[in-house]
């Protein structure tokens, strides 16, 4: 699943993100109420992990405005409130799911999975990006009608720049999305995959090279 890990601690932003991408799933992260709305209005989440102590806005303001714009991403709020008219507040508000901090991550795991198989019979997505296409059920991969080959470390590598079309991203970034621990592989392995992806995917060019940061996905023009 696509899933917005909303926390605004940093260290247990990035355990619960890693433990996501370990579990096969590919989360975003972002720390503030009002990143998170921005980022569904950009983006289709199949999951939304929502604190609800933030910065600005509050975790239960953010719902309150996913689901007044009709939102039909799960929500699963995992907060340090867990008092019981805070977790009737979350359920009542539309949220799938309340967890209480401190947790143990396989349960957030196990959590998670439960809310997918729940809604598995959702349509699947698919990204584009000019003519690129990926289905995210198949993993498919189109560009103009024809299809793609890819590896699935190529793909993982697509769908995370995919999803993001014209961010930035660093080379030790993309090693922690793809290969979890960006200490054990060096850029060279990272310029390797990129190299390959443009030379599949053909011209004109879609991956973009920005110097001394990394690389940004878009359309051509």
């Amino acid at each position: 699943m696509h899933i917005l890990v909303v926390e605004d601690d940093v260290r247990l932003a990035r355990r619960i993100a890693s433990t996501l991408t370990e579990a096969g799933h590919y989360p975003t992260v972002v720390h503030d109420g009002e990143g998170a709305l921005a980022k569904t209005r950009e983006t289709p989440f199949d999951l939304i992990i929502l604190d609800i102590i933030l910065p600005g806005m509050d975790g239960f303001d953010v719902l309150r405005r996913l689901r007044a714009e009709h939102l039909t991403s799960r929500v699963f709020v995992v907060t340090a409130r867990g008092a019981l008219e805070d977790r009737l507040t979350g359920l009542q508000l539309g949220a799938d799911d309340y967890l209480t901090k401190p947790f143990a991550m396989p349960e957030l795991v196990a959590r998670v999975h439960a809310l997918g198989h729940r809604y598995s019979e959702e349509p699947a997505i698919s990204l584009h990006v000019g003519d690129l296409t990926l289905d995210l059920a198949t993993h498919h991969v189109h560009r103009g009608g024809k299809r793609i080959e890819l590896s699935m470390r190529e793909i993982m590598l697509l769908k995370v720049v995919m999803r993001e079309p014209g961010r930035v991203f660093t080379r030790t970034e993309l090693c922690e999305r793809i290969w979890e621990h960006a200490h054990e592989y060096d850029s060279t392995v990272v310029e390797a995959f990129i190299s390959r992806l443009r030379r599949k995917i053909g011209d004109p060019p879609l991956i973009h090279t920005v110097r001394h940061v990394g690389y940004t996905i878009c359309g051509s023009s």
